[in-house]
């Protein structure tokens, strides 16, 4: 998958936000099996906000 940005910047915070899409949107992740650090914390991407409804653990309370 290529991601493009206006920028550099641009570039990289829309990377960041298609990873972190991709973990939430996993089958891990709905099977309860992806882990960071601790069960429930989060991943510590942003996401789109689109699918901010399924941020849990600490990236809700950064990233929500």
């Amino acid at each position: 998958m290529d991601i493009y940005g206006f920028d550099s910047m641009q570039a990289v915070i829309l990377a960041l936000q298609v990873i972190g899409s991709d973990l939430y949107a996993s089958k891990a992740h709905g099977d309860r099996t992806l882990v960071f650090e601790k069960p429930g914390s989060g991943y510590g991407f942003p996401i789109a906000g689109v699918l901010r409804k399924a941020l849990i653990g600490d990236d809700k309370k950064f990233f929500g």
